[in-house]
């Protein structure tokens, strides 16, 4: 029986660190409080899936509070589509 091994992690120094992604968030997350939009939803959602990258995963903490985003962020990116459906063609 052959076994699959799977490929080591490696850091990607391109990637920010968490912390300036969360940083990032919580700009986006301010912004998107004073004027709720889609586009600031949209890129509140990616910096939260970017957050939830396995290149993150150093602490359960941030894999819960990423994940919990994640929904979060998500619900309100469907209600701008739903309130507006072009934009879920754009």
């Amino acid at each position: 029986m052959q076994t699959m091994t799977m490929p080591a992690m490696r850091y990607d120094p391109s990637l920010p660190d968490a912390e300036s992604v969360m940083a990032s968030l919580l700009y986006v997350a301010t912004l998107y409080i004073k004027k709720p939009t889609y586009d600031l939803a949209k890129q509140a959602l990616r910096l939260a899936e970017t957050l939830a990258a396995p290149e993150y995963a150093d602490s359960d903490l941030i894999c819960h509070v990423s994940r919990r985003m994640c929904v979060h962020w998500t619900l309100l990116v469907n209600e701008h589509e739903q309130a507006s459906p072009a934009l879920a063609t754009s």
